[in-house]
């Protein structure tokens, strides 16, 4: 799952535009930016705005080839609970084919203090958190009911240390699968703990740019509020051709913070990007990419999860590294962040 980049473009559209993520809306019905014809729906509003992450600059580097439950299973996304000082990491095992994960909790510098088995959930590359209060587990929003490794809903479950899950236990596991009239399969979660909204990434109906991102709060989310009228924003999201990426630059998480997302992409010891897009834009159009060099040194360095914390009530974009040592071998695990903004 990739995604281009190219000469950087920026949306023309006011924020309060109905020209909103790839959807014009007209009289009685909404144009798809791929061309395909959908049922009407309530406008829009444009997500309101808010600073952007500055990329460039030192950052921080609180978790360092931290090694988690199961050292050879290899990191693919990560989560904070911000209000109770944790993370959280999927770990999917190498060459696995049964959509099996591992869920370790740690602490803000990744030592390992719980972990929870999914038995036939997905490939794990993308997660949130929705925090609960001090002192309580959180939910768990992440891919489920995995077809050949891939999951091809979204689960909500509440963190259970040291449990098992199977993706049909109906009764722990709630479907948060979005219901827009553009979806077609493979969602993806993610958490704005920020600014209280979920938000979803899916291989939409459309011939071109067929990935989309929608935006709900996360109220209306965890509620099962996932139609059309409910949403906030819904763009497409450019091709790995219009960011000017080959295919070998794998898509390999995203997160939002207030009206920017944020999107990671890279393989193996290759060059890594961050991508940001204003949720208020549509079709190619992008803020900007940025190569980041952070863990350069790392053995077998592989992109894996992004994710906003929060500290002191200020957010920071924080973004990981898989990467492995010895034969078998051992995967260990680095998040990077950073906190600086531009208006």
């Amino acid at each position: 799952m990739t995604e281009p980049f190219g000469r950087a473009a920026r949306s023309t559209h006011s924020r309060r535009s109905l020209l909103t993520g790839g959807i014009k809306l007209a009289a009685g019905a909404a144009v798809l930016g791929g061309g395909s014809l959908l049922a009407a729906s309530p406008a829009q509003a444009a997500v309101p705005n808010s600073p952007k992450f500055y990329l460039p600059g030192a950052g921080g580097n609180p978790v360092w080839r931290r090694t988690l439950h199961q050292p050879s299973w290899a990191m693919q996304s990560f989560a904070y609970d911000s209000v109770n000082g944790r993370i959280y990491f999927a770990q999917h095992k190498s060459g696995g084919k049964n959509g099996d994960l591992w869920l370790s909790k740690t602490d803000l510098s990744g030592k390992v203090l719980g972990s929870m088995a999914l038995h036939g959930f997905g490939h794990g590359s993308s997660m949130g958190v929705e925090e609960t209060g001090a002192g309580s587990s959180p939910y768990i929003w992440i891919e489920s009911n995995s077809a050949n490794d891939s999951g091809t809903r979204v689960a909500r479950f509440r963190w259970v240390n040291g449990g098992t899950l199977k993706s049909t236990d109906l009764s722990a596991v709630h479907n948060r699968t979005p219901k827009v009239s553009s979806f077609h399969d493979t969602p993806r979660p993610a958490i704005d703990p920020h600014y209280k909204r979920v938000l979803y990434r899916y291989h939409s109906k459309a011939a071109t740019r067929p990935w989309r991102i929608a935006v709900f709060t996360l109220a209306n989310a965890a509620a099962g509020r996932l139609s059309d009228g409910y949403r906030l924003a819904e763009r497409a999201i450019p091709t790995n051709q219009e960011l000017g990426l080959t295919d070998k630059d794998l898509f390999q998480g995203f997160t939002a913070c207030g009206r920017y997302a944020y999107l990671l992409f890279g393989g193996p010891n290759r060059p890594s990007y961050i991508v940001t897009l204003d949720l208020n834009g549509t079709g190619s159009s992008y803020v900007g990419k940025f190569r980041t060099n952070a863990g350069s040194s790392l053995p077998g360095r592989e992109p894996e999860g992004i994710a906003i914390q929060r500290v002191g009530g200020a957010p920071r974009l924080a973004f990981g590294f898989s990467s492995k040592t010895g034969s078998t071998p051992t995967y260990q695990s680095s998040i990077f962040y950073k906190s600086d903004f531009r208006a």
